[in-house]
């Protein structure tokens, strides 16, 4: 292990995200910067609260490469809700991705008449944090098995 690095749960970093968001006019930093870094703590939140409950409730293999991507086709197509509410998970799931993405990737907004702007989201954080929160609590009200 690191030096620094401790446990913690994935619902520590949306804690993170929520107080980086309530004090985001206190932070030095571009506001832009603090934006990005909110979308970034809010997916992986997600992203590793969903990998942990597939990995202990369903028959999903966890291995690191290719993951954003297996992880959310596996709930389109084999997720413990019904087939549509998997569609929707799925969905949102990689909205957040997708939030994700852009707040590390892109330094400018692309040009509104370009193809790369039509397939941009524009998610509020209040909204992604809704997201978030609705992807939680889908899986905390599953029947599993276990």
């Amino acid at each position: 292990m690191f030096k620094g690095f401790g446990d913690f749960i994935p619902q520590d970093f949306l804690n993170l995200a929520d107080e980086m968001y309530t004090h985001r006019d206190l932070f030095e930093s571009n506001i832009s910067s603090v934006k990005r870094n909110i979308y970034g703590r809010i997916y992986y939140s997600i992203f590793l609260f969903v990998r942990e409950w597939l990995k202990q409730n369903t028959a999903y293999v966890s291995y690191p490469f290719g993951e954003h991507k297996r992880m959310p086709m596996f709930i389109k197509n084999k997720g413990p809700f019904t087939d549509e509410q998997n569609e929707e998970i799925f969905r949102l799931f990689n909205q957040l991705k997708k939030l994700r993405h852009q707040s590390d990737y892109y330094l400018e907004i692309p040009n509104k008449y370009s193809k790369m702007y039509e397939d941009w989201v524009f998610e509020d954080i209040v909204d992604a944090f809704e997201i978030a929160d609705y992807i939680i609590e889908c899986f905390d009200n599953v029947e599993t098995n276990n």
